[in-house]
C-alpha cells in the first residue's frame, strides 16, 4: 500500500457559471422533469437578451442537462457571450478549445488567447488557465517561470487554484528555486480560499514533517476537510491512513469505505488499493476474481507507474507472473 497521493497539480479553471452548472444538483438525464425545465427557462431568458444566461445555457448544451448534449449550439451561444465581452464566456469557449469536443480539435493556442483576453479584462480563472497553458502540450512549449508568474497573478486576483498552483510550485522548484516556507504560505492562503487541494496537500506536509511539524493528527483533520470537500484524492488519503493505522488503529472496513468513494469519483489509484484489500482478504473475503476487477480498472489509468503495477497484478493473478509479492 502506498503511503501518500498527492494531489492533480493541473486542471482547468471554470467560469463561475460552468462551475455552478459541473456542481449543480441536477444530475438527472436529458428528460428528467427537473433538468428540462431549467433549459427551457434558461433558453426563454437567454432568446430574450439575458446575457447573463448566456453561459449557464452554453454549458446546459455542453452537458446535455435537460436538452440532448449539442456542442454547435453550445459554442454559438458562447461566442455571442464573447462577443459581448463576456469574460465567463471566454473562459468556458477556451475550454472547450483546450480540450476539443465533438467536431472541436484541440487547438492550445485558440485556447491561449480566450485566456489572455479574459485575463487582461481582470479574470482571476483567465489568470489561472493561461498559466496552465504554459505547462506546455499541444504545440505550446513548456515555461514553468511564466506559469508560476500566472498563478502568482491569478492568486492574487482571489483564485484558490492559483494559490494552490503557486504554492506547489515553490514546493517542487518549478520555475523557481525550492521555496518550502512561501509553498507553505501559498497552501495556507489557497486552503483559506477553500482549495480542498490544498487542504489534501497541507495533510501530506504534515504526515511528511516537511516545512511544517509531523503531526498525525493534523494530517488527518486536513484529509478529513478534503473529503469534505469532495476530493477524491482527499478520500484515498483518509483509506491510507485507516488501512495503515497512521494516528488511528488499522481499521480496514472504514479504509475500504474511503477506498470505494474515492474509486467511485474516478480515482483510479483507489481501484488499484481495493484490489490489494481483495486480494489479501483485508476487510472483505478474500476474492481473486474481484480484485481481478479492480486491478483492470486501476489499469485504465494515464499514469504509468499506476498501470503498470496494476497490470503487473493482473499478471500474477493470470499466472503470466510468477512475482509473489503483491505490492507495487
Amino acid at each position: 500500500m502506498r503511503t501518500r497521493v498527492l494531489s492533480v497539480v493541473l486542471g482547468l479553471a471554470l467560469s463561475m457559471a460552468g462551475a455552478a452548472f459541473a456542481w449543480a444538483d441536477v444530475k438527472a438525464d436529458v428528460g428528467a422533469p427537473e433538468a428540462k425545465a431549467t433549459f427551457e427557462t434558461t433558453l426563454r431568458q437567454a432568446q430574450g437578451g439575458d446575457a447573463t444566461r448566456y453561459v449557464d445555457l452554453a454549458m446546459l448544451y455542453l452537458d446535455g442537462k435537460g436538452v440532448t448534449r449539442d456542442v454547435p449550439q453550445a459554442l454559438a451561444w458562447l461566442r455571442k457571450g464573447v462577443a459581448g465581452g463576456d469574460t465567463d464566456a471566454m473562459v468556458e469557449l477556451g475550454n472547450v478549445y483546450f480540450d476539443g469536443a465533438d467536431g472541436v480539435a484541440v487547438d492550445r493556442r485558440a485556447a491561449l488567447r480566450l485566456y489572455a483576453e479574459a485575463a487582461r479584462r481582470g479574470d482571476p480563472n483567465g489568470m489561472y488557465n493561461v498559466g496552465v497553458i504554459h505547462e506546455g502540450g499541444g504545440g505550446i512549449v513548456e515555461n514553468q517561470r511564466l506559469a508560476l508568474s500566472w498563478y502568482l497573478k491569478a492568486a492574487a486576483a482571489g483564485s484558490s487554484r492559483g494559490a494552490y498552483s503557486a504554492g506547489e510550485a515553490y514546493l517542487d522548484g518549478s520555475g523557481t528555486r525550492v521555496d518550502t516556507p512561501r509553498g507553505v504560505t501559498f497552501l495556507r492562503k489557497a486552503i483559506e480560499m477553500g482549495s480542498a487541494d490544498a487542504m489534501n496537500e497541507m495533510g501530506r506536509l504534515h504526515s511528511e514533517g516537511t516545512g511544517v511539524r509531523a503531526d498525525r493528527a493534523e494530517a488527518l483533520r486536513f484529509y478529513t476537510a478534503a473529503a469534505n470537500n469532495d476530493l477524491a484524492a482527499g478520500m484515498s488519503n483518509l483509506g491510507v491512513v485507516h488501512h495503515n493505522g497512521e494516528g488511528v488503529p488499522v481499521n480496514y472496513t472504514v479504509a475500504m469505505h474511503w477506498f470505494q468513494l474515492a474509486a467511485d469519483r474516478g480515482y483510479l489509484e483507489a481501484w488499484y488499493d481495493l484490489g490489494v484489500m481483495c486480494e489479501r482478504g483485508q476487510g472483505i473475503k478474500a476474492d481473486d476474481d474481484l480484485a481481478l476487477l479492480m486491478y483492470k480498472r486501476a489499469a485504465e489509468s494515464k499514469d504509468v507507474d499506476l498501470r503498470q503495477k496494476a497490470q503487473k497484478a493482473i499478471n500474477r493473478l493470470q499466472g503470466l507472473d510468477d512475482d509473489e509479492d503483491p505490492i507495487g
